[in-house]
């Protein structure tokens, strides 16, 4: 799936609607617009598909698109260290955890908790596991 396709397909959408005069875009972020709304379905999808037919650990590629999009929008990285931040993250994660495991903690904290832990760690490279964490969290 490619996310960012689908988010170009829906803000052409709701361009062609207000072209129709269907609705009106007060927006100057329509791209983030139509992110948000594919965010939000298939965020709904996903948890409707896991919780059914398919294990968790299948939504990690969702969730850690989400946490690369997190990390660039919080911390202002370009896209590519946004993705080794995440992927160096996620990797120390495996070292002692299933992937059934790391979907449910990344459900759990959601991608804008996860991208937290993952720039404190890797870019910071500080313990997301001590107690300065939380107060660092609070902050950012």
């Amino acid at each position: 799936m490619n996310e960012n396709k689908l988010a170009e397909n829906i803000l052409q959408s709701l361009l062609e609607l207000e072209q129709q005069g269907e609705l009106i875009l007060t927006t100057n972020f329509g791209p983030r617009v139509a992110r948000s709304i594919l965010n939000s379905v298939l965020t709904d999808l996903l948890t409707d598909f896991g919780a059914k037919d398919e294990p968790m650990e299948c939504t990690m590629p969702y969730l850690l698109e989400q946490t690369v999009q997190e990390v660039m929008q919080r911390f202002g990285v370009p896209n590519q260290r946004a993705r080794e931040i995440t992927g160096r993250y996620y990797n120390s994660l495996t070292r002692d955890r299933t992937v059934e495991q790391i979907a449910e903690r990344y459900w759990h904290e959601t991608p804008g908790g996860m991208a937290k832990r993952s720039y404190y760690r890797v870019e910071l490279g500080k313990n997301d596991e001590d107690f300065e964490y939380l107060d660092w969290r609070r902050d950012h």
